[in-house]
């Protein structure tokens, strides 16, 4: 299957959704302070991710050896990891001591995950990872959002989505950045969860991310709201 649950959840998400909620609740800077419930909602989405992680494969998976692609996708999932929990203990204004003890306390959960939870299967670290991969797909949308200001106007560039596809540099720094941003946020914790996809339909798959990310830059705007 070219596009998957996860990719039409994405979608929406990051074409519908997110700018819904920038627009009427006021997303503001995804890494600023003062955002309780987006910051409980990245923190649990990167516990999510971590139990998978952490959770054991049945015999069957285990047995099949990775490839090197599928090898390399940690190192980016773990640099998305930090990046969300960051962003989420920010929102929080999560003192040091808290965020000290939140991590030990974290650490300790996972490890019991791996010992004591039976091993997991595929539908179930697909779940897991889901709630993380739209959460940096809604961090990616609002990072676009301030340089663009598609839906309000007000970004950096100040274009919307239709002067966007007509602006070469804009729309080369879009799929430049996406690209990068999609492979370490979507596409790596996606391969822990499940090795599975080709270059085609990864490709289909970034393409209908990107899209989406203009579709949420322009819509509102278009009609007037």
């Amino acid at each position: 299957m070219l596009l998957r649950l996860e990719d039409w959840l994405l979608v929406g998400w990051v074409a519908l959704a997110t700018p819904l909620l920038f627009r009427f609740v006021g997303s503001g800077d995804p890494f600023g302070s003062g955002r309780p419930l987006e910051g409980v909602i990245d923190l649990v989405a990167v516990f999510g991710a971590l139990a998978c992680l952490a959770a054991r494969r049945p015999a069957t998976e285990v047995a099949r050896s990775p490839s090197f692609i599928n090898r390399g996708a940690v190192g980016p999932f773990g640099g998305g990891l930090l990046l969300v929990t960051i962003s989420g203990f920010t929102a929080v204004n999560a003192s040091q001591r808290i965020v000290l003890v939140a991590l030990i306390s974290a650490a300790i959960v996972l490890v019991l995950v791996h010992v004591r939870v039976p091993p997991l299967p595929i539908v179930v670290r697909r779940a897991l990872v889901s709630p993380f991969v739209m959460v940096t797909g809604g961090i990616f949308w609002s990072l676009i959002e301030a340089v663009v200001g598609g839906s309000t106007g007000g970004g950096a560039l100040g274009l919307n989505a239709l002067e966007l596809l007509r602006a070469p540099t804009a729309l080369f720094f879009l799929a430049a950045f996406s690209g990068v941003y999609y492979a370490m946020l979507v596409y790596a914790p996606r391969q822990v969860a499940e090795r599975e996809g080709g270059l085609i339909a990864w490709g289909l798959r970034y393409a209908a991310f990107a899209l989406s990310v203009v579709l949420g830059l322009g819509w509102l705007r278009i009609i007037g709201t």
